[in-house]
């Protein structure tokens, strides 16, 4: 409730347990999250005249997103994501596609998602893109009521590389076995 940014003027204490919990979430920006909520969490204690107190408990202190936040220093936060986002072209350095693949059957699920791969990986040589793709693999949340879901991803130095793999990708027709298919282009998070 506090990390929601209300105001409650006689917070002076704030705890924050398990700090790097969400450091452990298989998305690109858990690091960049961790950071937001500590400086958000942090920032509500001692707002108004009273002086506010901060404990964060954490099995990582030196982890960068928490190194910094403690801190509040959003320049050095900056710095070193950018550098890991770098490493391992990430955005905003390099774009993102995320390609997530649903069926209630796992076997037709899975085939659809190798021909989907052979398909990408086709149109990547054929056009000689510079592409990386990764995948199929388990979505992070790999069922969801009665569907198995699976996830392939797709890093391009630029957003035209991206735009031209998927014309190409929407022209070629649907890839058998057919199953649901979402494409989401500079994914928000990839689970």
């Amino acid at each position: 409730m506090i990390a929601k940014g209300l105001h409650f003027p006689n917070v002076t204490l704030v705890g924050i347990i398990s700090a790097d919990t969400s450091l452990y979430l298989p998305d690109f920006r858990s690091n960049e999250r961790t950071f937001q909520l500590i400086s958000q969490v942090a920032g509500r204690a001692g707002r108004s005249r009273k002086k506010g107190v901060v404990f964060v408990q954490s099995y990582l202190p030196e982890q960068p997103a928490i190194k910094f936040a403690l801190q509040d220093n959003f320049e050095g936060f900056i710095k070193e994501e950018l550098k890991h986002r770098k490493s391992c072209n990430l955005p905003p350095l390099w774009r993102l596609a995320s390609i997530i693949l649903k069926d209630m059957n796992f076997e037709k699920l899975e085939e659809a998602c190798n021909n989907t791969k052979a398909l990408i990986d086709m149109i990547i040589k054929r056009q000689n893109l510079q592409a990386v793709v990764r995948g199929p693999m388990p979505a992070v949340i790999s069922r969801i009521q009665r569907f198995h879901r699976m996830q392939i991803i797709v890093q391009a130095p630029q957003a035209s590389i991206l735009q031209e793999l998927f014309t190409d990708f929407r022209n070629s027709g649907a890839v058998k076995p057919v199953v649901q298919t979402a494409i989401d282009i500079d994914p928000v998070n990839l689970l």
